[in-house]
């Protein structure tokens, strides 16, 4: 987290404006990230997460783009990534998981909706990876 955090201080310092624009730009899914003092850092993160997954997934649906970039973002908050490096490998190994193994997640889940469905797969992930589980 500290090479991350000063990297996105040392932008901040250098180009204010660029980074207000890259604040702004997600500011709608800012809004919610607490505590305010994080939100350049999200905000960095979830720039160099949605450019990847543009060029490098771009077939991948919508809602497991957004479930990438909120697993980058809590894993951020968790203090589990320490550079922007760490970022592009946890997005493919998600993806990769979710190819191999949501098939028989949704057979063996029951759930009320596909959101509750696809978030319980989310946390497994997550868990694993934040070594909660």
């Amino acid at each position: 987290m500290t090479d991350l955090t000063n990297k996105v201080d040392k932008l901040i310092k250098d180009d204010l404006d660029s980074f207000q624009n890259l604040v702004n730009k997600y500011g709608a899914v800012l809004q919610e990230v607490l505590p305010e003092k994080i939100v350049p850092y999200v905000a960095y993160i979830i720039d160099i997460s949605v450019t990847y997954l543009q060029g490098s997934h771009n077939t991948v649906n919508a809602d497991w783009k957004a479930w990438s970039v909120l697993l980058i973002k809590k894993l951020f908050e968790d203090g589990n990534i320490k550079n922007e490096q760490e970022i592009v490998p946890i997005i493919d190994e998600f993806l990769e998981y979710k190819e191999k193994e949501y098939n028989v997640w949704c057979k063996d889940v029951i759930s009320a909706t596909n959101y509750d469905r696809d978030r319980g797969f989310f946390y497994r992930f997550y868990w694993k990876k934040n070594g909660s589980h």
